[in-house]
C-alpha cells in the first residue's frame, strides 16, 4: 500500500464537507500525512461570460477570497488540529479541473470530498464536482458521504 504524505480536502464550508475533514484528519494522524484544505472559488468562469471589466473581475475576486479566509477561519474553529500539518488555499476556476490541477501539482496520494454540499442548486453542484474528480482524476480519490462518520 502507498504511503499517504499529502491530502488533499476540497471544501464547499458545509456541514459534509467538513466530515470529509474529519476524515482527513484521522488519516492524517495514523499516517503523518499533511492536509492541504482548498476551497475553489468559482466565480472566474461564471463572471466572464457577463463581459465584466478586468477591474471588476479583480475586484470580485478579492472579495471572494477574503470572504473565503473568513469562512476557513469559522471552518477550522473548534477543530483539535494537533499533530496535524494543514495548510488552507483559495483557488480560482472550474471546481472539479482545479481540483485535479492541484491534487496533480501538490503530488497528492488521496483526495477527500465530500458528495454533496448545501441543499438544493449548491448540493446538485457540488455533487457533480464530487463525481467529476472521481471519474476524472488520477490521484485515488475517498468519497464521504451524507449518511457516513468519519
Amino acid at each position: 500500500m502507498q504511503k499517504l504524505e499529502k491530502i488533499l480536502v476540497p471544501t464547499d464550508f458545509s456541514p459534509l464537507s467538513k466530515r470529509a475533514l474529519l476524515t482527513a484528519l484521522l488519516l492524517a494522524r495514523k499516517t503523518g500525512a499533511e492536509i492541504k484544505l482548498l476551497y475553489v472559488v468559482p466565480m472566474y468562469d461564471r463572471i466572464s461570460a457577463f463581459n465584466i471589466s478586468i477591474e471588476s473581475k479583480e475586484e470580485m475576486m478579492e472579495r471572494a477570497h477574503k470572504w473565503a479566509e473568513k469562512k476557513m477561519i469559522d471552518f477550522l474553529r473548534g477543530e483539535d488540529l494537533t499533530g496535524v500539518s494543514l495548510a488552507e488555499e483559495t483557488a480560482y476556476g472550474n471546481e472539479a479541473e482545479t481540483i485535479i490541477e492541484r491534487a496533480d501539482s501538490l503530488k497528492c496520494d488521496l483526495i477527500v470530498i465530500a458528495s454533496h454540499g448545501y441543499s438544493g442548486l449548491a448540493k446538485t453542484v457540488f455533487g457533480s464536482v464530487a463525481e467529476k474528480v472521481l471519474k476524472l482524476s488520477n490521484t485515488p480519490v475517498l468519497v464521504v458521504k451524507k449518511d457516513e462518520k468519519p
